[in-house]
């Protein structure tokens, strides 16, 4: 899925509100396992993240297990996610109850 949309600025894989990720996992309550924090810096500049280019290179694999339609057979079929959260959760937006 080369379309994978991270809201989470902090996460190691997170380029440009891309997923850098070669491979994600999505739980039954629709939580992204792949979430990595990175380590905070000391910066000048806060918005500094938001600057990134976006990478759409990478082709990821969606692992999901979340009751939803667009999981199938254990695989996202979705044609891209969104994945956002608050403070140490990263959760699947796309998720729609099957």
């Amino acid at each position: 899925m080369k379309d994978l949309k991270c809201g989470k600025k902090n996460c190691t894989y997170n380029k440009g509100y891309c997923c850098c990720a070669r491979h994600i996992e999505v739980d039954k309550s629709t939580d992204c396992l792949t979430y990595e924090p990175t380590e905070k810096s000391p910066s000048m500049f806060e918005a500094g993240s938001d600057f990134v280019k976006a990478d759409y290179s990478v082709d990821t694999a969606v692992d999901c297990n979340a009751n939803c339609i667009f999981q199938k057979s254990n695989k996202c079929v979705a044609n891209g996610i969104t994945v956002m959260g608050e403070s140490d959760n990263a959760t699947c937006l796309t998720f729609i109850k099957a």
